[in-house]
């Protein structure tokens, strides 16, 4: 059966209840603050989450946390505006976890959106993300955007390119000069580390 990556789940036990688009009867009751993986199926990922952040920190907070899995597998969920509007609704602080590759993308959307409360990079070292997990479950937010960042023509590119859009079809449907695309979507695979087509077969 093909689990929808709209489903977010708790794994603060291994009753692994529902959380949103609709919540399990017995997460209403739980005394426990609720925490997730979204998308769901990065097994090493939850793995890391359970044992280095949520055994060894305490959540001051009655909210619980969505550890939002950036990597580039889950590329074509990021380049869409709408999965922050979804995430949102479930009433959770979201975090970013990023790999080196999507720090860019991490770094924009942490800029322009207020629900995200931090970014962890996947190579923090232990020290590192001790110190920012303590402020996140103390209710501060995290200020660590790395590297680049993405501007808004390099966002609006990379999810023409992610919606199944080719270099020539942008060209025929913008209103921005063609030399100015060429620009943003170099400046896009450079702050991405490789070209799009890389990047589009590596997401299939």
């Amino acid at each position: 059966m093909k689990v929808s990556k709209n489903i977010v789940r708790c794994i603060s036990c291994d009753l692994s209840c529902q959380l949103f688009p609709e919540s399990s009867l017995r997460s209403h009751y739980c005394d426990y603050a609720s925490f997730a993986i979204w998308p769901n199926g990065n097994h090493f990922l939850q793995l890391a989450v359970e044992n280095k952040i949520l055994r060894e920190n305490k959540n001051h907070l009655s909210r619980g946390f969505i550890f939002v899995d950036f990597s580039l597998p889950n590329l074509r969920h990021f380049s869409d505006p709408q999965w922050i509007d979804r995430l949102a609704k479930a009433n959770m602080n979201i975090v970013i976890i990023t790999d080196r590759k999507l720090a860019p993308l991490a770094n924009y959307w942490f800029t322009h959106r207020s629900e995200i409360q931090g970014i962890i990079h996947a190579d923090d070292n232990d020290k590192i993300l001790q110190e920012k997990i303590k402020s996140l479950f103390s209710g501060r937010s995290v200020n660590d955007k790395r590297g680049n960042t993405l501007n808004e023509a390099e966002m609006t590119l990379l999810h023409q390119f992610m919606s199944g859009a080719g270099l020539q079809q942008i060209i025929k449907t913008s209103s921005i000069d063609i030399k100015k695309i060429y620009v943003h979507k170099l400046r896009l695979e450079r702050k991405l580390g490789a070209s799009i087509h890389k990047i589009l077969v590596s997401v299939l």
